[in-house]
């Protein structure tokens, strides 16, 4: 796509009829308004309650950080250690062409050591200012200004490529995208409202709504994530809403599109514009959190990739803001998955009015993110450059793409139980050999999401007499976690509604590979895996057995200890 100037692109549409009316009631933070002109070369500021930056007892921040090419070595012995007759299946799960050549290990991997100063020198540029003076000071809600122009400069030009087809895109630092998820909803939604949801949710979306009295609406989803068509699919909840029965129709949609938490589906670019032309008909906003982006296990190889400075970029499945003629898309990124969780950093990406008062929101709250974290953190993408950043985010995908090959191999090597029969005809024995659990490779994301086939365990029609599907499923977890050490998270964490919880979710796990160290995470499959083989073959007073025992040692005080499990928890 040739580049556009701004200018040229039309505005977005008037959707301030979505925005709430605690929203409307704000207004802009007069003291707030003050700060462009602090950063002002020259101007004395005596107008902000600011305390004297001579007084932090922060004299330098200091950090030693990692070069892009930290992933090279490993990836480089994966590749290499691959015997010519497997090693294009292998490469094929990877954005690599055939004509590249594979990584060559970094001889020169030594940490990138970075010192941020008390103040930075007289002539640096204020709007420059990477410094402790700075940083730790109360600033305008653009945040720390090194920080927030790379981020828009990544966002607008490289990771969308400059192709938001609405003028002046707007973009607002977060404290991570669960921060951005409750701004979007406290700008957003009314209480006696409703709110789209995949089938299987970040427990999040529902947590965050709940308080404001937003009912949760599910869609249906498949292995790529939500459908838009079909019965209890997106266009089938909308065209057949009764707000006589059901209250006001939806004008929210919650939707994680890339690496799907829990089910690691990704929607395709013909998907989105599906769902898109939906929202559109019928007036949603599209609240688009994608912590997962760059966690795309595609196959395109850069080649055959649309145009642009980084083929791996241009190789993503594009985001739904992409196609926002109307501006009806507020998309979530975040650093939490890319660089760490406890920076508590991210990004929304927005059309103009809502980013306004997304701002008014923020100064009566959260303000800006910390300005350690934006400080190391602007501090370590300009020791990069963008090129750099680019480089990490698609060795992280590589990385985490082949611990998803090998968990998934695990989970498959483990999947069957076979059962004896005797023939009708003779004296023979038939070994009939069944799988205990399916799952789909992800696509994306950190996740494997598995069903267990409980209804076909042995024991399930004798134990459901008085028990439901449940109650079975949550022995098993429990009888792996407690004699495997090995613990997924349950799927029935994930479900949009107790009909689903009690329905479907009931048979599904989440096992994270992404969590642990890629030994332990290969040994707590295998675990699980062959947990799942005794609990198959255990009648139902077996299983009754082993929750009384398991109960009254923790009602005695034998707790259950070091637990580790494919999901990163512990008991």
């Amino acid at each position: 796509m040739a580049s556009v100037e701004m200018s040229e692109l039309p505005a977005p549409a008037d959707l301030s009829h979505h925005i709430n009316t605690v929203s409307r009631a704000r207004t802009a933070n007069q003291m707030k308004v003050l700060y462009e002109y602090f950063m002002v070369p020259g101007m004395t500021n005596l107008a902000g309650g600011l305390p004297f930056p001579a007084y932090f007892p922060f004299d330098t921040l200091k950090a030693s950080v990692a070069k892009p090419a930290r992933f090279v070595p490993p990836l480089a012995a994966e590749f290499h250690s691959v015997s010519p007759t497997t090693a294009s299946p292998l490469l094929s799960r990877f954005s690599f062409s055939a004509e590249q050549t594979l990584p060559v290990p970094d001889t020169n991997s030594s940490p990138i050591h970075i010192s941020i100063p008390k103040v930075s020198p007289p002539s640096a540029d204020p709007g420059a200012q990477i410094d402790v003076a700075t940083a730790l000071q109360y600033t305008n809600m653009n945040g720390l200004a090194p920080l927030a122009s790379f981020i828009a400069d990544f966002t607008l030009n490289h990771l969308h490529g400059g192709r938001i087809p609405y003028s002046n895109p707007g973009i607002i630092l977060t404290c991570g995208n669960t921060d951005g998820l409750g701004k979007a909803i406290n700008l957003l939604g009314e209480r006696g409202d409703n709110m789209l949801v995949e089938d299987f949710t970040y427990p999040n979306s529902i947590q965050t709504a709940a308080p404001y009295g937003i009912g949760i609406v599910p869609i249906g989803m498949d292995a790529e994530g939500i459908r838009p068509d079909g019965p209890g699919g997106l266009r089938d909840i909308l065209e057949h809403w009764d707000s006589r029965v059901q209250g006001r129709r939806p004008h929210l949609m919650y939707t994680v599109t890339v690496g799907q938490n829990p089910t690691g589906g990704t929607l395709s670019l013909a998907r989105r514009r599906a769902i898109y032309a939906l929202c559109e008909r019928f007036d949603i906003i599209i609240i688009e959190d994608d912590p997962y982006w760059y966690l795309q296990y595609t196959s395109t190889p850069f080649s055959t990739a649309r145009p642009g400075k980084y083929p791996f970029l241009e190789s993503l499945t594009p985001s739904f803001i992409t196609l926002d003629t109307a501006g009806r898309v507020i998309r979530l990124d975040t650093f939490s998955k890319t660089i760490a969780p406890g920076c508590r950093l991210g990004w929304i990406t927005a059309q103009p009015e809502f980013i306004t008062r997304l701002r008014y929101i923020s100064e009566s709250s959260s303000a800006t993110p910390s300005g350690f974290s934006q400080a190391f953190v602007a501090t370590l993408l300009h020791s990069w450059g963008m090129g750099g950043w680019v480089d990490w985010l698609a060795a992280l995908r590589d990385v985490y793409a082949l611990r998803k090959t090998n968990m998934c191999a695990l989970l498959t090597k483990h999947a069957f139980t076979s059962t004896m029969h005797d023939s009708d005809s003779d004296d023979t024995v038939v070994v009939a050999t069944r799988p205990m659990y399916e799952f789909v490779s992800p696509d994306g994301g950190m996740f494997v999401w598995v069903r267990v086939r409980i209804e076909e365990h042995p024991a399930y029609k004798s134990f459901t007499r008085r028990r439901t599907k449940l109650e079975m499923m949550t022995a098993l977890w429990m009888f792996v976690a407690e004699t495997q050490l090995s613990l997924p998270c349950p799927g029935w964490t994930f479900a949009g509604s107790e009909k689903i919880k009690e329905g479907k979710a009931a048979e599904m796990m989440r096992f994270c590979f992404a969590a642990v160290e890629e030994v332990e995470v290969g040994e707590a499959t295998e675990r699980w895996g062959k947990g799942v083989q005794v609990f198959w073959g255990m009648d139902e007073g077996e299983i009754v057995a082993w929750l009384k025992g398991s109960k009254e040692k923790k009602e005695s005080g034998e707790a259950v200890v070091g637990v580790v499990g494919v999901g990163g928890a512990k008991w």
